[in-house]
């Protein structure tokens, strides 16, 4: 877990240093958990080791959802472009309502469409990313506009790196990654991040990633 505890801690670092410049939210985020926990979620909900590492050692802070029955998540900013929303572990059977579990009105039915492994851990407009947890070192995917499930990342390490390129880069930009009068991406944040993602996932990953929030 070498790997995705040293990419955890930088994604935390840079999240941190976007918030306090130029963040939308307070205390709606990612931190690191005071006391390790376990089995903080729905026993339904397959969990790797990857995954359990993760909820185990953060924590998903929203203090909008303190005492209401809002589904308690994270706000991930990248710059002015796109914001995910990590969901907290103990809501994580609620997140994957409308994925894997299908509701019409009071039933809710399994899926038969949806792998039970995939888990839906974070949203961009509805849009799912998903944690292979039957792969080895829990590969990522992401769903865009009811298309098929397209890999980002070989592991959820590389994607949490990833992300903290994402943010680096709109730190670099002072949060403003979208163009005014296009809101389209500016080309030169792409042109920015697009070689320090490469080292770390293939051609198509990065294609993926970057369309996925609407970055291209």
């Amino acid at each position: 877990m070498k790997q995705l505890s040293e990419a955890l801690s930088r994604f935390v670092q840079q999240q941190n240093l976007y918030n306090d410049a130029y963040g939308l939210f307070q205390n709606h985020d990612i931190q690191p958990r005071m006391e390790k926990i376990s089995d903080c979620w729905d026993s339904q909900i397959p969990v790797s080791p990857e995954l359990e590492y993760l909820y185990s050692h953060y924590e998903m802070i929203d203090a909008k959802a303190a005492g209401t029955h809002k589904l308690k998540n994270a706000a991930v900013e990248i710059g002015d472009a796109a914001v995910l929303f990590f969901a907290a572990p103990e809501h994580l059977y609620r997140q994957q309502l409308g994925y894997r579990w299908i509701t019409s009105g009071e039933l809710v039915q399994e899926s038969s469409s949806w792998p039970p492994h995939h888990v839906v851990i974070a949203t961009f407009n509805d849009d799912p990313v998903i944690v292979d947890t039957s792969g080895p070192d829990s590969p990522v995917y992401a769903a865009f506009e009811g298309g098929a499930p397209q890999q980002v990342a070989d592991s959820l390490a590389n994607f949490f790196t990833a992300l903290s390129i994402l943010i680096e880069g709109a730190c670099t930009f002072k949060g403003e990654v979208k163009d005014e009068e296009t809101y389209e991406t500016k080309a030169a944040y792409i042109e920015h991040v697009k070689p320090l993602l490469h080292p770390l996932l293939s051609e198509n990953q990065t294609t993926f990633l970057l369309e996925y929030p609407s970055l291209s």
